[in-house]
């Protein structure tokens, strides 16, 4: 088989809840006719990450959010059309789309730490090692050529911070502003997705805040505590108090 990996896109889309949705997009040129009919058999017939990595023969063939301290779920293989096909070189075009979901971590696992350090305001924090991809001994993180992480915010968000500039903010001076208390310079233009592309990001960190109107605050603590009850109820201590409550009535 004949194909090689021609771009790698790593979307994720940050939940407020510090959940993420993550799509990776691979688009491949593949030569020769023996290997496009091997797309389309694999295509017609396998969804599972396994095969199209023994079938495709490319390393960067999987998702590239760690499962060391990380849960996937939801996971989908998504392989789309040929495309743009060349008779003349015999090459064609596709894309092999990985969708999936990474759950809200606890005590220091998943991609996103959130630290709820006052009423109201949490802070977000992407954890670097939950990233599958290279990293050189001092820390820092290497995006072979060809790859683009894009990670996207709410648009509440603020105090937005990177280590490293996003391609997409070149320009931008005058958007960040230097806070000496934290000794950190925020974003604070309208844009909401960032772009880092083919590079490496030295000790590469993210974060931002959201401070969480008032009314959001307590409808959120009524719909735990109502989660909390409906729990407890279910477990075999709200039985007992359920069979109480009723002798106590009769």
């Amino acid at each position: 088989a004949d194909f090689a990996l021609k771009s790698l896109g790593v979307q994720i889309n940050i939940n407020r809840d510090g959940s993420a949705n993550v799509e990776e997009r691979l688009t491949l040129i593949i030569s020769g006719n023996p290997s496009r009919e091997l797309y389309e058999a694999t295509r017609a017939t396998y969804s599972d990450l396994a095969t199209w990595k023994n079938r495709t023969e490319l390393s960067e063939m999987r998702h590239h959010i760690s499962r060391v301290n990380t849960d996937i779920t939801n996971l989908r293989i998504i392989p789309q059309s040929l495309e743009s096909c060349n008779t003349f070189v015999g090459t064609c075009r596709a894309a092999v789309v990985i969708d999936y979901t990474v759950p809200a971590g606890q005590n220091g696992s998943g991609l996103i730490k959130v630290d709820r350090y006052k009423p109201r305001t949490a802070k977000y924090s992407l954890i670097q090692d939950a990233l599958s991809f290279e990293q050189t001994k001092t820390g820092d993180l290497v995006l072979p050529a060809g790859t683009t992480i894009s990670i996207s915010i709410q648009q509440a968000a603020e105090k937005i911070y990177f280590s490293s500039m996003p391609q997409n903010l070149e320009g931008e001076e005058e958007n960040f502003r230097y806070d000496q208390s934290a000794n950190l310079r925020y974003y604070t233009g309208g844009k909401r997705t960032f772009n880092w592309q083919g590079d490496t990001l030295s000790k590469f960190q993210f974060s931002y805040e959201i401070e969480s109107l008032l009314e959001t605050e307590v409808i959120e603590f009524f719909r735990d505590t109502q989660n909390a009850v409906v729990q407890f109820f279910q477990g075999p201590e709200g039985l007992a108090a359920l069979m109480l409550v009723l002798a106590a009535s009769a």
